[in-house]
């Protein structure tokens, strides 16, 4: 494979681990689970979690034999190296992060040339998601034993044991958060989970996230909310950053803001700042439904732990979106030529080990610069759309299909018995493509050639595929467009010999 689906695969290393973590109930499983799915990710032979200096969980060493001041100076900076019994000499690092219970996550690998730039922001990355899920089984665990003490004097605290029961059942909401990232449930949906969320944990009148305007970064636009006077869904208040009073503040100084009196409307208010990879977007923002309302540190702790979920959406969410804008078409949103060279390059090397044959349709629309040139290029956009609708309707679900530029698409067909069964999906596609089509106030008929090969046994050069799809298909444009022709061995002979490309 190459490194194209990189930063994809790292995004999804670390939703995996925020999956795994998210499903443990206490803090020694999930540092358990952590080192564990960290070692699996890295390709480690050893994985710990270091907290306080001590070593909370660890995978790669036999009982008995953990090598705990060694990992702790790795912790420390003070070594980059661990022996490993039955490997050797193992090259070590260490992600940190801060709070209340600082630590460190540990990994040691042997071989050259030890962790590369991208495997430590992979590394940086997980230990922030383990903070979070480690700092929320604290708490969860400090609610449980308040519980429990308040459970034994029950008579006189009846109320404050309701309201732990609540504090509770809402801290486990949380998770459901963690998990609705994971799972990729839609933006919008997960912002509003945590605002109704923090309204509820915090007793307040109102919550609202505010995020700056990509085409004006000096307002901000509200988002999600929960006891609004206004509908998110129906209107989208915005105003100017500087006159956004502690949510504003917030977001100019990149740190909590706690007002006694928003000068706002005179209650009460505290703000986080929220982070898209790492740059300031915006702010969560809550306001109290009464006057004489203050803040304690716990309840400003929890802010920035909403926050940081928050953060943790929107970074999810904006990654998977430049992915898909950098691996996709934007006319069409079919895959690019090089994620769908990628993809070809890994159903070849499959094919190498035992899968059935690929093969490759390659596809030139007839004419399509006249069309262009005479109703313009928004009419031009049109029919490519429409083309590559009418592609993929033909197609399985374990078919790739691509634009390759101008008015070239790429079909990949998995698992083909023979010529046979890729010439019927050449013969539906043209059939469907010469359905007439309706662009500019103008009813239209296209027509394409189309190339067919086949890949042979021990092919893994998808550059050598494509060249013969592409005779093929000259060969279908100079036999009378509108059809298909399959590659055959004769063909490459003929153009070696300076068989012409017809015009398009």
């Amino acid at each position: 494979m190459t490194n194209i689906g990189g930063a994809y695969h790292d995004g999804q290393q670390l939703l995996e681990l925020l999956a795994v973590v998210s499903e443990c109930l206490d803090e020694e499983s999930a540092a358990r689970a952590a080192a564990e799915r960290a070692a699996q990710a890295l390709d480690a032979e050893v994985a710990a979690v270091v907290i306080d200096d001590e070593v909370a969980a660890v995978v790669g060493f036999p009982v008995g034999r953990v090598p705990a001041a060694d990992l702790v100076a790795v912790a420390r900076r003070e070594l980059d190296k661990v022996d490993v019994p039955g490997v050797g000499c193992c090259r070590a690092i260490a992600a940190d992060w801060g709070g209340g219970r600082p630590g460190h996550l540990v990994l040691a690998r042997g071989g050259e040339p030890g962790f590369s730039v991208e495997e430590r922001n992979v590394v940086r990355g997980m230990a922030r998601l383990l903070e979070l899920a480690l700092t929320m089984l604290r708490t969860l665990e400090a609610e449980h034993e308040m519980r429990e003490r308040s459970e034994r004097q029950a008579a006189e605290n009846a109320e404050l044991l309701a309201s732990l029961q609540q504090r509770q059942r809402l801290l486990e909401h949380l998770f459901d958060v963690q998990r609705a990232i994971s799972r990729r449930r839609p933006l919008p949906q997960v912002l509003d989970m945590i605002a109704g969320a923090a309204r509820q944990l915090l007793g307040d009148g109102a919550v609202g996230l505010w995020l700056r305007d990509d085409s004006d970064p000096q307002q901000i636009t509200l988002v999600a909310g929960a006891g609004l006077a206004v509908d998110t869904e129906l209107e989208t208040p915005s105003m100017p950053l500087a006159e956004a009073g502690t949510v504003g503040a917030a977001i100019l100084s990149g740190g909590v803001v706690v007002c006694e009196d928003d000068s706002s409307d005179g209650l009460a208010a505290m703000a986080a700042p929220v982070h898209d990879s790492g740059t300031i977007t915006g702010g969560l923002v809550v306001t109290a439904e009464r006057s004489g309302r203050s803040y304690a540190p716990p309840e400003v702790q929890m802010l920035q732990s909403f926050a940081e979920h928050v953060s943790l959406a929107l970074t999810d969410a904006n990654t998977v979106d430049r992915m898909h804008q950098a691996f996709h078409d934007s006319v069409t949103g079919l895959a690019s030529r090089s994620l769908f060279l990628d993809r070809l390059a890994h159903q070849l090397e499959l094919t190498g080990h035992g899968g059935g044959r690929v093969a490759l349709l390659f596809i030139d629309l007839d004419r399509f610069k006249a069309i262009n040139d005479t109703l313009g290029h928004a009419a031009g956009d049109t029919l490519l759309t429409i083309t590559a609708d009418r592609i993929v309707a033909q197609l399985r679900d374990s078919d790739v299909a691509a634009r390759f530029g101008g008015d070239e698409f790429a079909v990949m067909l998995q698992n083909v018995s023979s010529a046979g069964d890729a010439a019927k999906v050449a013969d539906r596609i043209l059939r469907g493509l010469h359905e007439p089509m309706r662009i500019a106030g103008r009813q239209l008929q296209v027509n394409a050639s189309i190339g067919i090969a086949l890949s042979t046994h021990g092919m893994a050069d998808p550059a050598a595929l494509v060249r013969r799809a592409d005779i093929a298909m000259y060969r279908a444009k100079r036999n009378g467009r509108g059809r298909y022709d399959v590659f055959a061995d004769e063909m490459l002979l003929a153009f070696t010999d300076g068989e012409t490309q017809p015009a398009p």
